[in-house]
């Protein structure tokens, strides 16, 4: 059962819900994206995708702090998440950041370089393109107006590939029943905290070997936000491998056995 798998870490007056999956002595951070509803209400499905590091690494997946109240930053988040850390007794770790997630993960490597083993950004971004602005923005409206079924519906087909929404939307949609005024709220709130995305002119002070992972087809942060990143990084001489899943869309961590593997490589090398 998930809730098998969910702990609660408190630092101070923060309070912050992870699942923990795995055995091995490596930890791996997962920062998962925005979600409509919080991943740890599914916790128990992630061990079949995440199998291949359950091994070498223990897998950590965190949520956003549970008191989120409105302006919530993402530097507050990445503060936040290296005082869960810490407060875990992780003092370094392989971190991997899912588009908003990978933001945090930005944040994290530029302001505690010394807690970031190796950095993977899948889906992410450094500024915030346009069409990340009417996408996530559409959203958190949505989410204000409680305009439930529209929200899930737009949210599946800005992350999702056309096949693969095509495909698996019922199960989708199944995975969205019973969303509560409370989780729109909180989700509106993370989703406006993307707007001020802004680390590129930073990203020379990581200090961590980098993977980035885009999608060609990613009608949220855009594959060109993954481009500037990985970019940049090699401007800056940061060890730096990137890899761009043209046919994808901006889920497509979701979407392909392959992504894991790449990044299990890259951990692994």
């Amino acid at each position: 059962m998930s809730e098998n798998l969910v702990h609660t870490v408190c630092a101070g007056d923060l309070e912050m819900e992870y699942a923990r999956i795995g055995s091995g002595p490596k930890p791996l951070i997962v920062i998962p994206g925005l979600s409509i509803k919080s991943v740890m209400k599914s916790a128990a499905s992630l061990e079949g995708p995440y199998k291949i590091f359950k091994e070498k690494y223990t897998l950590y997946f965190f949520d956003r702090k549970k008191d989120a109240k409105p302006g919530y930053s993402l530097t507050e988040m990445a503060d936040d998440q290296v005082a869960a850390l810490k407060a875990l007794g992780i003092e370094k770790a392989d971190i991997y950041g899912l588009s908003q997630g990978g933001m945090i993960a930005q944040y994290m490597a530029i302001r505690n370089p010394e807690i970031v083993n190796k950095l993977v950004l899948g889906s992410s971004t450094s500024k915030a393109e346009p069409q990340q602005l009417k996408t996530i923005r559409n959203w958190a409206r949505l989410a204000r107006a409680r305009e439930t079924t529209t929200l899930v519906n737009s949210f599946i087909d800005d992350c999702f590939s056309e096949k693969f929404a095509a495909r698996y939307r019922r199960a989708l949609l199944a995975l969205y029943k019973e969303i509560s005024d409370e989780e729109l709220d909180r989700f509106a709130i993370f989703a406006d905290a993307c707007d001020y995305v802004d680390t590129y002119n930073d990203l020379g002070k990581i200090r961590s070997q980098v993977l980035v992972l885009g999608a060609g087809k990613d009608l949220v942060t855009t594959p060109e936000a993954s481009v500037k990143i990985a970019e940049k990084l090699k401007d800056a001489c940061i060890p730096c491998e990137f890899y761009m899943y043209e046919d994808c869309g901006h889920a497509v961590f979701d979407e392909l056995p392959d992504y894991k593997k790449r990044i299990f490589d890259f951990l692994e090398q």
